[in-house]
């Protein structure tokens, strides 16, 4: 019974560290939404800022073409970075994070997006 509570202790004082930046309506976004909302050729500059709010960046490739980029990450620690001692030689956390990239034609409207969603494992400590 004792582990039991201090494995929920550690899981949800875990849970309490995660920190996350960028656009928060890119949180519950998935391949499968963003291509239900983009249609290219056909959604709009103002479509797009009315359904995700403003991007992360906005730009210009080498071609002149205006991009907008919507990123959004979050990171929990592991639990070891909790222990002491252990944590100066082994400590990291898990990073999910998710990106859009909108490229517009000349009426302004979708020329071509990508997304990605993915899940990285930063390592630290002596032994990182």
């Amino acid at each position: 019974m004792k582990s039991l509570f201090l494995a929920i202790a550690v899981a949800m004082l875990c849970a309490g560290c995660a920190t996350s930046v960028g656009n928060v309506a890119m949180k519950e976004q998935s391949a499968e939404s963003i291509n239900a909302q983009i249609t290219e050729g056909k959604t709009t500059k103002a479509e797009i800022q009315s359904t995700l709010g403003s991007p992360s960046k906005v730009s210009f490739n080498e071609m002149g073409v205006e991009q907008w980029t919507y990123e959004y990450a979050r990171s929990t620690p592991k639990a070891i970075n909790f222990v002491p001692i252990v944590s100066a030689f082994a400590r990291g956390a898990d990073v999910h994070k998710k990106q859009l990239l909108i490229l517009f034609d000349d009426a302004g409207r979708v020329k071509k997006f990508t997304f990605s969603d993915s899940v990285d494992e930063l390592k630290a400590g002596l032994l990182g």
